[in-house]
């Protein structure tokens, strides 16, 4: 990316006696790409586009977390100008010296202590992906602790960026098991559970799981036997039967709650996968706790 490089200094954010500063931003083209003079950790939470880092350009989505050294370039971007889908980034900047007493935690032929605490080597900037959001509630924690400043939240922030950190060298070790699954449809199931009650689309998994939307469907049903649709419907349904036994709202609630919206479908649907209707499904299920209630209190009485 061709310009001037702006530089920025830590003393415009940091507060008197806190070295750390956090911040939640929607990315436009108003910032220039820019080096500072402190160590800075990025977190892609909505929306996509692009991180201009030194010479390279990446895509980004939701997910994506980058640890940028003192003394790297970068600037991001959104996908368009216009904000119809906000590029939403949570960045969290922190000089090395504040962590000083906390260096032996580290392992010095990391990239990550590189990267923070030796910047004259011109240490390699980091990007990982958050694809089972282990990342995330640390990030979500830190900006609500810095925004509400109670008690004792420079040491939990502290903490907090320790934990972060961590992290980031933890996935150097053990790439394969903490970041990207050698089966890739770990992620997809994952993400099929996690967003089942969403409106979710075969582009959207396959896009968590960094595949293909051809592909991912030709492995989904290879592997699993079914196609992406009868999956979620399987996952759907057995939820549904999970509140039907073990709450009291009604046919429609559930229904909207695990994201059918035209009950007639619903119904049908729901018909085809157990060979009852959701109504009977209960009334059995009901019956037999009944049923072994009595004999529970018939063996209390012996």
């Amino acid at each position: 990316m061709k310009g001037r490089i702006k530089q920025l200094k830590g003393e415009r954010f940091f507060e008197d006696n806190l070295d750390i500063y956090v911040s939640r931003a929607t990315e436009s083209y108003n910032l220039s790409q820019h080096v500072h003079d402190f160590v800075e950790i990025n977190y892609v939470e909505e929306g996509s586009g692009y991180h201009y880092v030194n010479d390279r350009l990446i895509p980004i989505k939701r997910g994506d977390i980058f640890l940028i050294p003192i003394g790297t370039s970068h600037v991001f971007r959104p996908s368009s100008p216009e904000q119809d889908e906000p590029l939403v980034i949570y960045n969290c900047i922190f000089r090395a010296q504040s962590l000083h007493r906390w260096k032996s935690c580290f392992n010095p032929q990391s990239k990550l202590y590189q990267a923070v605490f030796q910047p004259s080597k011109k240490a390699k900037w980091l990007h990982r992906q958050d694809r089972h959001d282990k990342f995330m509630p640390i990030i979500h924690n830190m900006y609500s602790e810095y925004l509400r400043k109670y008690d004792g939240y420079e040491t939990i922030l502290t903490s907090l960026l320790i934990q972060l950190l961590t992290m980031f060298q933890r996935f150097e070790t053990k790439p394969e098991n903490e970041s990207a699954p050698t089966n890739k449809l770990e992620d997809a199931v994952y993400y099929i559970k996690r967003h089942y009650s969403k409106n979710i689309t075969v582009k959207q998994v396959a896009d968590y799981s960094y595949m293909s939307a051809s592909h991912f469907q030709r492995l989904f049903k290879r592997t699993t036997g079914l196609t992406f649709t009868q999956y979620l419907q399987n996952v759907r349904i057995q939820k549904c039967c999970h509140l039907l036994k073990t709450t009291n709202k009604s046919v429609h609630q559930i229904a909207n709650h695990v994201g059918y919206q035209d009950m007639k479908f619903f119904h049908s649907l729901f018909r085809k996968k157990t060979g009852v209707t959701p109504q009977q499904y209960r009334r059995n299920v009901q019956g037999e706790q009944s049923v072994g209630n009595d004999i529970k209190k018939h063996l209390l009485s012996l």
